[in-house]
Formats: structure tokens, sequence, C-alpha cells
């Protein structure tokens, strides 16, 4: 909803359709989903990497940065 929300009224018309990558966590469980337009061909980043990480790897991120926070109250 969000993208599409984006593509329709925020985003320039030179700039290529967005992605959406949606991380969410509660206290026992982290979740990451993504969203591509439907005729979606290509994606560019504005960060290069020679692979997209893995939903493990971003729920890895995901929870290091929680406990990071924990740290630091």
């Amino acid at each position: 909803m969000y993208v599409n929300y984006y593509d329709r009224d925020i985003k320039s018309k030179d700039e290529n359709k967005t992605i959406g990558i949606l991380l969410s966590t509660d206290k026992n469980k982290t979740i990451v989903n993504y969203t591509l337009p439907e005729d979606n061909e290509t994606i560019f980043s504005t960060e290069y990497k020679l692979h997209m990480p893995t939903e493990q790897e971003l729920i890895n991120a995901v929870e290091e940065e929680k406990r990071n926070i924990e740290l630091l109250k």
C-alpha cells in the first residue's frame, strides 16, 4: 500500500518504480517481507551489492539492532 502511494503521489516521473522492504519485530519474532511492482523487470538500488540479502540475513540484522538498542538502555 505504501509503495503504491509513494509511486502515485511522491516520486518524480524520472525515478524508477519503488520497491518496499518491511522489517517488523516484536519480543519473540522478526518478520521480513518485500513488495515489488506488478510488472517489475529490474531492480535498481542506491547501494550496490552482489546479491540481495536473504530473509534470514535481514532477520539477523534486525535482531542485532535490537540487541544494540538494549545495550544502550
